[in-house]
């Protein structure tokens, strides 16, 4: 029974003794995988590197673009302020625009129109009484609807608000158009007046001579 055990014993003593070996022997080994592990780390912070860099050049061009957008709208927004504030400014030439001095000019030409009017209206003895008074309603509508018109065209030519000068000087135009119109208006009635007392009075003076 002694003798089978002592075989075992033996190579129990063996490995034992040789037990300190295996460990030597797995030490390069272990370094082996560290090594490698540095190997991809540093592989890792090179690509890293790498990406830090182009994400520094891509941040550094984004911050420039940003500088040149901020420079760009503030010139914008500059010159926007210089056209806002050209445009609420009336510039002199349409304040002294021909169509400024045709303005009062008609003003002046429709009021004397309508003040000859209403005179040959006193002294047109053969109108009759509803002529008259449908020709006073409309002398007094064209007064009042010229001093209207010169109202318009004078906030046209001097208000702050943000218009084009031509567009001013177009509204002016148009203006002046309808003043036209209410000129024409007065002296059409009063040439028809005219006309229609003068032939009136002719056949009275008729009658009466024969």
């Amino acid at each position: 029974m002694m003798m089978y055990l002592r075989p075992k014993t033996a190579s129990l003593k063996v490995l034992i003794w040789l037990l300190p070996y295996f460990g030597i022997a797995q030490i390069p080994v272990t370094d082996v995988a560290a090594n490698a592990q540095l190997v991809l780390l540093n592989k890792n912070v090179a690509t890293l590197n790498s990406q830090l860099v182009t994400l520094n050049s891509t941040m550094g061009k984004l911050l420039a673009q940003m500088e040149q957008n901020v420079t760009a709208n503030n010139n914008a927004s500059q010159i926007l302020r210089q056209d806002l504030s050209a445009k609420r400014t009336p510039a002199s030439y349409v304040m002294g625009s021909p169509e400024m001095n045709e303005l009062y000019d008609l003003k002046d030409k429709i009021v004397e129109a309508c003040k000859g009017t209403q005179k040959n209206l006193r002294t047109f003895s053969h109108l009759e009484r509803v002529e008259k008074e449908r020709a006073s309603q409309i002398l007094a509508d064209a007064l009042e609807q010229v001093s209207s018109l010169v109202s318009q065209g004078s906030h046209i030519a001097s208000t702050g608000e943000i218009i084009e000068s031509a567009d001013r000087l177009s509204t002016l135009r148009s203006i002046l158009d309808k003043m036209d119109s209410v000129l024409d208006t007065i002296i059409k009635v009063n040439t028809s007046l005219s006309q229609k007392n003068e032939h009136r009075k002719a056949v009275y003076s008729l009658i009466r001579t024969n």
